[in-house]
């Protein structure tokens, strides 16, 4: 049974990085082989696979995307270099030593809306427009519980979903060390690397189908593939980490608009910079497209809905952030070495552009929670949800966090790797 498992989700993934590779060949002609190189190629055909079920309307946005990436002309040199494939191997192999089964409360939830996609494709998002059918949540993006039964190859087994998850996740954090890999430090020296993993709640949620780490590495990814280039031409892949990020949940479109403020911040003066809000714009455009067939379909999203700030929470906030930052069982000191990072005066595009996208990361979490309906305060007054915000932020911390410790020179601009000759 296991192995079957993991034969089914290892192909699935196999065919969505074969199909990202297909299309950004076609849309920035670089050659299929150059394509294939790039780890986070998968995320290219989950975007628009998702564009795809949503419908005729998605099939436009997606018509729509492929226009405006090829009339953006996306880099096509961008090979990863130095992709630390040794590491990322090793830490695969820690994170697929869990069961096969859920282990916590949401994974039920996201793994259980994952079988919907047994019965044809796009069939979780035609239950999420039920409103008869009473899925929770109510109104969420489907992206992740459709993309685990894609990965599963449309397979109804839980041993399946679960492995396929994982990936999903591994997925993410290879998109991030795809976008970063130029862009680091030669050296990074154990201090720095200590410093990041010593977080016991990274490591529970590296072994979590959760879609809160995801989200932060695909946000810390989309900034780097952001930065990737001095004439400010992002990669066919920064299209498709924003259109994946705000259809993985909610708070992706917040990822997405926080890692576009931080590219702008840092190379926004450059010229052809208008480049860059190409995606963010894209994102937008789905995000409304969501919540247009949402509200054709009677069903409201109460949990994530926004409204004026309730201001008299300010304090309760900030005793929450406490609380839960230092909290040692959960993060160690990280955030202690995170909040020093933070006040420090970086060097180079890169550190810079980190910094900035943690502050708007933790913005985002305030607006989010002073904004939110009452309920979702009570939450995180009460349950787990501060946390997982944190986690949300994490990966740009903990990239801040990396340059900072470093043992190596800084490079000022991103490297890029020889250009690949055009398919």
């Amino acid at each position: 049974m296991w192995g079957a498992a993991a034969v089914r989700a290892l192909a699935g993934l196999v065919l969505l990085h074969a199909l990202g590779a297909v299309l950004i060949a076609l849309a920035s002609r670089t050659s299929w082989r150059a394509a294939l190189a790039r780890p986070s190629s998968a995320l290219v055909a989950l975007a628009a696979l998702y564009l795809v079920s949503l419908g005729a309307p998605g099939v436009g946005v997606l018509v729509v995307a492929a226009v405006a990436t090829r009339w953006r002309r996306p880099r096509t040199d961008l090979v990863p270099a130095r992709f630390p494939w040794p590491a990322f191997v090793a830490l695969a192999a820690l994170v697929l030593a869990r069961p096969w089964v859920p282990t916590q409360w949401d994974e039920y939830v996201w793994l259980g809306k994952a079988r919907l996609e047994s019965l044809g494709f796009g069939a979780g998002v035609r239950a999420a427009l039920d409103a008869s059918q009473q899925l929770i949540p109510r109104g969420y993006p489907t992206l992740w519980p459709s993309a685990v039964g894609w990965v599963s190859l449309g397979h109804d087994a839980l041993s399946t979903h679960t492995l396929a998850a994982s990936l999903l996740v591994l997925l993410a954090l290879a998109a991030a060390l795809d976008a970063w890999a130029p862009l680091l430090p030669d050296r990074l020296g154990w201090p720095a690397i200590a410093a990041v993993l010593a977080v016991p709640l990274a490591w529970v949620h590296m072994r979590s189908t959760y879609v809160d780490l995801p989200l932060g590495l695909l946000g810390v990814a989309l900034l780097g593939q952001l930065l990737r280039g001095t004439d400010a031409r992002p990669p066919v892949e920064a299209t498709a980490l924003a259109l994946v990020l705000v259809g993985f949940k909610d708070e992706g479109l917040a990822h997405v608009l926080a890692a576009s403020a931080a590219a702008w911040l840092v190379v926004g003066r450059r010229g052809g910079a208008w480049r860059l809000v190409v995606p963010t714009v894209l994102a937008l455009v789905a995000t409304g497209l969501w919540r247009w067939l949402e509200r054709r379909a009677g069903v409201d999203n109460v949990d994530h809905a926004l409204s004026a700030p309730y201001w008299p929470w300010v304090p309760t906030l900030a005793q929450l952030l406490w609380r839960h930052a230092s909290e040692l069982f959960s993060w160690g000191v990280f955030w202690a070495v995170a909040l020093a990072v933070l006040l420090g005066r970086p060097d180079g595009d890169g550190p810079r552009a980190l910094r900035w996208l943690l502050l708007a990361d933790l913005t985002f979490i305030a607006v989010e929670l002073l904004c939110g309906p009452e309920r979702v305060r009570v939450f995180a007054e009460n349950g787990t949800l501060v946390n997982r915000l944190l986690m949300q932020a994490w990966p740009a911390a903990a990239g801040a966090v990396l340059f900072a410790l470093a043992t190596a020179p800084r490079s000022s601009s991103p490297r890029s790797a020889p250009a690949m000759p055009a398919a």
